[in-house]
């Protein structure tokens, strides 16, 4: 019976479900693929392979669903397989908003992968709910993905408010709830549609599973869309890591808790040490998202918080490198105390400040963790505070209201996809209503974006008409009509606009022939070991080729890859 009962009961007792043939508290594990099929062909259990179903997740699932008060559970393989099945289950050219600070792996997700298979990929800061609101365009924004408290900087995001404001427009929610747990935040009660989770945080708690979850508040086609890539993906875990997660899920409230009242002590006694130029925690009044997160987060704040280390990098990972207490690893949720350099490991695409590290706070007594890295900031000083390179300065010919807003939109909506493609644009001029960006690095990532970047200037900047993408160089004399050998008039576009681009990541573009209409090439230098080599060609080398020769039929790449120099992922391809 659970009727009546505190999730938090029901949570501690996982349901209060008792093995039916055995009388047995804990649950079975079924390690099964198979089952057997009735005489008459019929599966008498109704379950047929454990690709679909398997009783070991169910258990899971639907504790899952009842501390989040939805209507139904599926679990994954991992977070992010929870997180990209809900992108994945979306069609070409849906248009989706995105948090702009946000777990890092779904950003690069979306920008390898959910951007080349046609989805219309656009971050917004969701704490900004009049920005919210313009970025909408009715009958093509088909989900709204929030990250409450937002991954590493914590910003929170007013669930009620930007639920009412998408559904007015029947755009579909989504929240990472993964820092609340359905402890402190459950986004369905404030109107989501979706709750998703990395499993392997907060609800499993032992860093020692890898899991994710999504949770609907309706059993409405497009959960069963979602239902239908799971099995068809083989996006599921194993049932042992299934058994593993409702048992961390029976301790979840004792851990979130102990975990947020650490962590506001933690905070509480850091803020304002001369060391630090911040710490963001939603508990503390000074932060933000403060009276935000006292309307929506009950009985704490999470255990993660970040701080930002007078002086910068340099200062920051000499805190790291100091403590003993916290252990330097990536993930949150766990028992054990973590401390990360957040922008290292994210890379150049990163939103977060190079000074800040981020704290998962686990159940060691708040007095080590304290002593323990006020250690740590002893080796630094307030010297250098607020220090840091400069913001880069604009062209003098743009001055100007018009320019500021077309900058603050390249900055906030275009930039990180772009960059966590492999490019980069830089506003080079606005004049009238033409917008001229210079671009550089892979051609992949900026062609396919362009008519993206013209529609979102447009819709946001007045005045904007038109939006023009030019390559560093020379630039190309038009060759229709040319005399010259299809071969020679291929490597003249070669040399002239798409090798000044991607030399600026390290890369070259060679060309080995053209036979009947189809350019052999090979990638050299920092493209070579690239993931998203065939990005770079199909969606921008072979686009660009088949729009100035027509003749042009296909481009085949020829490149080794397996004997590229460099890593697979170059510092400027995170």
């Amino acid at each position: 019976m659970t009727d009546g009962l505190s999730r938090e009961t029901l949570a501690a007792q996982a349901l209060g479900e008792i093995d039916q043939a055995s009388g047995a508290l804990s649950p079975a594990i079924h390690p099964s693929t198979i089952y057997e099929r009735s005489p008459d062909g019929t599966y008498r259990s109704g379950l047929a392979y454990t690709r679909a179903d398997n009783p070991t997740y169910d258990h899971a699932e639907r504790l899952l669903a009842a501390l989040e008060g939805g209507v139904a559970c599926m679990l994954f393989a991992s977070g992010s397989a929870a997180a990209t099945a809900v992108f994945q289950s979306l069609l070409p050219g849906d248009h989706v908003l995105v948090s702009r600070i946000l777990y890092w792996g779904i950003r690069k997700w979306l920008a390898e992968f959910g951007v080349s298979w046609g989805l219309d990929v656009e971050f917004v800061d969701t704490t900004n709910l009049a920005q919210v609101t313009a970025a909408i365009r009715p009958g093509r924004t088909r989900l709204l993905w929030v990250e409450t408290p937002a991954n590493p900087m914590w910003d929170v995001t007013d669930l009620a408010a930007v639920a009412e404001i998408a559904h007015a427009v029947d755009v579909r929610v989504a929240v990472d709830s993964t820092a609340a747990t359905p402890v402190l935040t459950r986004p369905i009660e404030f109107g989501a549609d979706l709750v998703v989770h990395s499993a392997t945080k907060y609800l499993n708690g032992h860093s020692d599973v890898l899991a994710g979850a999504v949770v609907t508040a309706r059993a409405d086609p497009f959960w069963e869309r979602i239902r239908s890539w799971r099995r068809s993906a083989g996006a599921v875990l194993g049932p042992f890591e299934a058994w593993l997660l409702q048992r961390g899920m029976r301790t979840l409230f004792v851990r979130v808790q102990r975990s947020s009242q650490s962590a506001l002590a933690i905070a509480r006694h850091f803020q304002g040490h001369q060391a630090l130029t911040a710490v963001l925690y939603p508990g503390l009044p000074s932060h933000p998202g403060h009276e935000v997160a006292a309307r929506q987060m009950t009985g704490g704040f999470s255990g993660m918080l970040s701080i930002r280390v007078a002086g910068g990098e340099a200062n920051a990972m000499v805190v790291a490198g100091a403590v003993r207490v916290f252990k330097r690893a990536v993930s949150l949720g766990g028992v054990e105390s973590l401390i990360e350099h957040r922008r290292s490991t994210e890379g150049p695409s990163s939103p977060v400040p190079d000074d800040l590290l981020r704290m998962s706070i686990g159940l060691e007594a708040p007095e080590d963790l304290i002593a323990d890295l006020d250690t740590a900031l002893e080796k630094v000083s307030k010297a250098g505070a607020g220090s840091g390179p400069l913001p880069e300065s604009l062209p003098t010919s743009l001055a100007g209201s018009d320019l500021a807003a077309v900058v603050a939109v390249i900055d906030r909506s275009v930039t990180p996809s772009i960059i966590a493609r492999g490019g980069s644009v830089r506003v080079v001029a606005v004049e009238g209503g033409l917008v001229t960006l210079e671009a550089s690095g892979s051609p992949g990532a900026v062609l396919p974006a362009a008519s993206h970047i013209e529609a979102l200037l447009r819709a946001e900047v007045p005045g904007v008409t038109e939006v023009r993408v030019m390559w560093p160089g020379p630039g190309l004399t038009p060759t229709s009509g040319s005399p010259a050998h299809l071969t020679e008039r291929v490597r003249r576009i070669l040399d002239s606009e798409v090798n000044p681009a991607v030399a600026a990541h390290r890369g070259r573009v060679t060309l080995v022939d053209v036979a009947e209409g189809r350019v052999h090439i090979r990638l050299e230098g920092g493209c070579q070991g690239c993931s998203l080599a065939e990005v770079t060609i199909r969606q921008g080398v072979e686009r660009l080729l088949r729009a100035r020769l027509p003749e042009i039929a296909g481009v085949v790449d020829t490149t080794d890859h397996a004997a590229g120099p460099n890593p697979f992922f170059a510092p400027g391809k995170r």
